[in-house]
């Protein structure tokens, strides 16, 4: 069975660092990106292996929000999971982000919303004709 891949964007490398290890060693491949701009280069050459994103909402130059409508507009229902250091209001982001959550929390709590966000079957079946850059 192939590895689900997630989109780790954070502009803390420590933080990406983490989620690399924590997710790798639970059966997630990761790629990382230092920030917005990065992100949508990475997403542009390998949309159709990006299976999910987590995203930092406070980034330099371009929040995680502008980031995740960017990514929505090109795969609607790409699974997005927006942590932040402050208590994101979901309603605010929504249909851009998925899932929000707070910097700090456990990892078995990242690892479950990933795990029912690829579970939906709108997750599992990618639409038809994705477009190739953002």
């Amino acid at each position: 069975m192939k590895k689900r891949t997630v989109l780790c964007v954070d502009d803390d490398a420590a933080v990406r660092d983490y989620y690399g290890l924590l997710l790798g060693s639970n059966g997630y491949q990761v790629i990382s990106a230092a920030n917005a701009v990065h992100a949508l280069h990475v997403f542009s050459a390998q949309s159709r292996n990006i299976d999910a994103v987590i995203l930092d909402y406070q980034m330099p130059g371009m929040t995680g929000l502008e980031l995740a409508v960017l990514l929505k507009r090109h795969d609607p229902v790409l699974p997005i999971v927006m942590i932040a250091g402050w208590h994101p209001c979901k309603e605010d982001m929504l249909p851009f982000v998925d899932a929000a959550m707070n910097k700090g929390v456990p990892i078995g709590y990242i690892l479950d919303r990933l795990d029912h966000l690829l579970a939906q079957p709108s997750a599992v079946s990618s639409p038809p004709a994705r477009e190739s850059s953002p």
